[in-house]
């Protein structure tokens, strides 16, 4: 079991297990390593029903299998995922998970299909959403607010065309929490500014969103080894 340990300037411990097996411990700074041994040694149990859980519905991160009782994330949240026949194709989301019906429940193939273009249709949504929320930080330079392009990509969350003014994002950007998508949204709208990685780059990134690099970290680290991308 791998554990890491992060001190931060926050108030309440939080405790997270990711589907990779990783346990993640925040504790607020000052916090001893005695104490932090004795509580994950009483969590222990928790930790072990939670990543079997992840173990039985094993995450489908790229939807290559689509079926009842595997589990995907949407907005970073794990959801499990059930499947029964019924007399049309619909899909809903709730607390409980995701809930496919279709006439040919028993198709893998046929449902996987039905998911994945549902999938694109939801993510671009909430993308544009996302883009007329922070539009205005580029607005009033003049620049005209960019279309979308969602793209299934294997190294970049993201990418950008002044030239086409278009911003293209991972189709599989849809798994991260909002606030990583923000961050992805306003990077590349940044773009459109300041074009390369330049020190004006990042300050404008700082000015705008503070907190950009914990956002891009959880990308990094969290969301990134679930999908197994090369980002």
């Amino acid at each position: 079991m791998e554990y890491i340990i992060e001190r931060k300037d926050i108030k309440r411990v939080r405790l997270r297990v990711f589907p990779d097996s990783c346990v993640k411990l925040s504790v607020p700074l000052g916090v001893t390593d005695d104490w932090i041994e004795g509580y994950l040694k009483t969590k222990r149990p928790w930790i072990i029903k939670t990543l079997e859980g992840f173990q039985e519905t094993r995450a489908s991160e790229t939807e290559t299998i689509i079926k009842n009782g595997v589990s995907t994330r949407i907005l970073g949240r794990q959801l499990r995922i059930t499947v029964k026949e019924g007399p049309a194709i619909r899909i809903t989301v709730n607390e409980e998970g995701i809930h496919i019906q279709s006439p040919a429940w028993e198709s893998q193939e046929n449902i996987g299909r039905h998911f994945r273009r549902w999938w694109h249709k939801q993510c671009r949504s909430y993308y544009l959403e996302a883009i007329d929320k922070l539009y205005h930080i580029i607005a009033k330079h003049g620049l005209a607010k960019p279309s979308l392009r969602v793209l299934k990509m294997r190294t970049l969350w993201g990418s950008s065309s002044k030239k086409h003014n278009r911003i293209n994002l991972n189709y599989y950007l849809y798994k991260a929490p909002p606030a990583c998508i923000d961050y992805v949204v306003l990077h590349e709208l940044a773009h459109f500014l300041h074009p390369g990685h330049t020190r004006q780059f990042y300050d404008f990134l700082t000015v705008h969103m503070p907190d950009w690099q914990d956002r891009k970290r959880i990308l990094d680290y969290e969301v990134v080894r679930g999908l197994g991308l090369k980002l």
